[in-house]
């Protein structure tokens, strides 16, 4: 079928394509509350790293563990015991202990204690709720942790999302108001925009889950990223419809016009998204697959939607018709073609002077809490930061085995960090919290311990092999018939049988270390690396290892990896989709050129600011910005190329493109900048607002250089491409 016939097929059948459309958008909506979101960012690790090793086999041996800490602002000795009690009687909490030590007083005469809470299995983020609204009589009472962290941004996207939603759409249109051909325009984009997102987001329950991060900033970047596709069809229309064709003709060459142009700015926006589909962090491809899938809803959605509600609202379109505001796209040209040398030569020195300083980039990879009136991050404050590591061991029980694991834990109490303080403060394990049970009793010692007479207890030794001494554990182990009577010998059987169900499972001993510092913190690569030598000096392969630190440590070596792959398959896929659309070859290198420096330079002022670059956000942007702004370039050069082609000068083609181009791409780009600076200001999640951010900066350096150094470039280079198509 060729463009033609589609394009009229399209507008005959409009009527019921847009019926088919709205039922699919209606049973859509009703599928959105399906998607499950994941908020663990650690599952998208590799199953080959050592954290994804190490949770599956501390989840078969052990269960899923979270701690969790309780801050209580002056309570009483008596109604701390009984908040412990109370604690420890909920399902799912291992244990509850709140230790002496654990006191701090504040500036005001205040005292804090602290109750330390490890959870075995069950559903962390609800035993989180249940503690928060436990004990009223307390008054104001904190609950941190990983647990309420996650608590803590689920409901900040509940929240702010929305907000963020409704500031973007009313941005967007004013934007769509101040270029439009008539008042009803943005209306109908948007309907078509937001049908296309409601589609995209019901139909996200085909995969298992969504991450947080792409849930929330999936349907702005839909919509700032697919809003170009839907001005050019109505601007085309626009002006097939100034030539005197009524609207259903109107559309059908618009149709037919559009169709490569369109599909060409989607596929190279596909192209880079579908680059994260690569990352050996496979939150890449869950942001991947669910903006693709988002670009071909809004591109299906202006093809199939679009003409009909055009069509449909045709009188109201010509009698809400105005002037749309004059951007002044030919006298911007006439400026570059008399500058276009300096431009040119500052603009591509500005460049190379982003290619080095992003060279030269530094990137986090977790984030401290941004909220300083989180429970957490108010806890921290009086306590301090938690970061516990977990080491799984091999599990045996000889003296051989601990003597193995007083080892390990002398190694890791020698690692210090740059400033010279021990990077890991405790270590919690059979041989440290435990090492009562390690230690040995003679018959004489179990007499004077238990009351009963050094000769019976020999007889029990004799009974049970044991020789001169024996280890409490296998004592504690041997003495329950004694237990009942005698209430010492029974507190100290519970508390072997917490120490066992704590550092031991099926096959692998578990080892607890809180490190003395926090994930974020730019040197934790470097001393975690440390501490993994200390393990496997002692342990070999034979050592797992687990926790936010060592999370960290695994994403950061997967992303110089997943950088390079990212860079190359975006780089190399929309070059050649851009060069089989203009069968040529020097023409989309000049605009990849152009893009790609966008995204230098981009990359390259958080150098110059001192800032450090969220990994994710980097990747994200990369493929967006070369994926999406590109259309920018796509649109200015078609149209000089298509000009020069029919036979005008360069200098006429330039201004002609740049008149009928640059509403277009001033008003895409002004709604990318815009709306990822909402996401940037109006998210308190670092994982969300970084990303805005950048996407922010990428658009703004893109649309620059696409109306300075790209039409500057086309005037210098013009006898080289045009040449090269002859």
């Amino acid at each position: 079928m060729t463009k033609r016939k589609l394009a009229q097929w399209i507008v005959n059948a409009r009527y019921i394509l847009l019926a088919v459309t709205c039922i699919c958008a209606v049973l859509a909506g009703l599928f959105i509350t399906r998607t499950k979101i994941n908020y663990d960012l650690a599952r998208y690790l590799s199953d080959s790293t050592m954290t994804k090793k190490a949770l599956k086999v501390m989840d078969e041996e052990f269960g899923t563990t979270e701690q969790l800490r309780i801050m209580f602002v002056n309570p009483s000795e008596e109604a701390l015991a009984d908040y412990t009690a109370a604690v420890n009687r909920l399902p799912g909490v291992l244990i509850a202990s709140c230790s002496p030590e654990d006191t701090v007083q504040d500036e005001d005469g205040n005292t804090c204690r602290l109750i330390s809470v490890t959870l075995q299995d069950g559903d962390a983020t609800e035993t989180v709720r249940q503690l928060r609204n436990m004990f009223p009589e307390a008054g104001k009472y904190y609950v941190g942790g990983s647990a309420a962290n996650q608590l803590d941004v689920q409901r900040s996207v509940a929240d702010e999302i929305p907000m963020v939603m409704l500031i973007a759409v009313a941005v967007v249109l004013i934007v769509l108001l101040l270029t439009s051909h008539a008042w009803l325009e943005p209306l109908i984009l948007l309907v078509v925009l937001a049908i296309s997102i409601v589609i995209n987001m019901g139909t996200n329950f085909i995969f298992p889950d969504v991450s947080f991060i792409t849930f929330a900033v999936s349907a702005i970047l839909q919509l700032a990223l697919s809003i170009d596709y839907a001005i050019m069809l109505l601007h085309t229309f626009n002006g097939y419809r100034d030539k005197g064709m009524d609207a259903k003709d109107a559309m059908t060459e618009a149709l037919t016009e559009c169709f490569m142009r369109i599909a060409s700015s989607a596929f190279t926006t596909i192209a880079g998204l579908l680059s994260l589909l690569f990352m050996s962090y496979t939150i890449g491809f869950d942001i991947g697959m669910v903006l693709s899938k988002g670009i071909i809803c809004s591109m299906l959605g202006v093809f199939l939607l679009m003409p009909a509600l055009t069509i449909l609202m045709e009188k109201p379109l010509l009698r809400t018709r105005h002037k749309p505001l004059n951007v002044g796209g030919d006298r911007l040209a006439s400026w570059i073609t008399r500058a276009k040398k300096p431009v040119a030569a500052i603009l591509i020195l500005t460049v190379l002077g982003g290619l080095y300083c992003n060279t030269r980039n530094t990137y986090s990879f977790s984030h401290a809490d941004d909220n300083a009136e989180s429970d957490s991050s108010i806890i921290s404050r009086y306590f301090g930061t938690t970061n516990p590591l977990v080491f799984l061991v091999p599990g045996g029980e000889e003296d051989s085995d601990y003597e193995v694991q007083r080892s390990l834990v002398e190694k890791l109490q020698a690692v210090r960090k740059l400033n010279g303080e021990p990077a890991v403060t405790s270590v919690a394990s059979m041989v440290t919290t435990g090492a009562a049970a390690l230690e040995y009793y003679t018959a004489a010692q179990v007499a004077e311990m238990t009351g009963q007479s050094e000769t019976a207890i020999q007889l029990f030794f004799l009974m049970n092999g044991f020789e001169g001494s024996v280890r409490a554990d296998r004592l504690l182990a041997a003495a329950a018939p004694f237990a009942e009577n005698n209430e010492r010998i029974r507190d100290l059987q519970e508390q072997l049988a917490t120490a066992r169900l704590a550092f031991f499972g099926k096959t692998k001993g578990r080892i607890l270390a809180e490190l003395n510092f926090s994930s974020s913190d730019p040197d934790a690569p470097d001393i975690m690396e440390e501490i993994l030598t200390a393990a496997k000096s002692v342990y070999g392969e034979e050592v797992l290892v687990t926790g936010s630190a060592m999370s960290t440590y695994d994403i950061s070596n997967a992303f110089h990896g997943d950088l390079l792959t990212v860079n190359l398959i975006t780089l190399l896929a929309i070059l050649l989709i851009v060069t089989i659309s203009f069968r040529s070859f020097r023409l989309p290198l000049l605009l990849v050129f152009v893009i790609e420096g966008a995204i230098w330079i981009t990359m390259g002022v958080s150098f110059l600011i001192h800032e450090s670059i969220f990994f994710v956000s980097y990747l994200i942007c990369l493929s967006i910005q070369m994926g999406a702004t590109i259309d920018y370039g796509i649109l200015l050069c078609d149209q000089y190329r298509s000009l020069r082609r029919k036979g005008n000068a360069p200098k006429e083609a330039l201004a002609v493109a740049m008149k009928n181009g640059l509403p277009t791409i001033l008003t895409s780009g002004t709604i990318m900048i815009v709306a990822g600076f909402i996401i940037g200001k109006k998210c308190s999640i670092y994982y969300i607002y970084s990303i805005g951010l950048l996407v922010s900066r990428g658009a703004l350096v893109s649309t620059a250089l696409v109306l300075s150094l790209l039409p500057a470039l086309l005037l210098l280079c013009d006898r080289w491409i045009i040449r090269a198509e002859k």
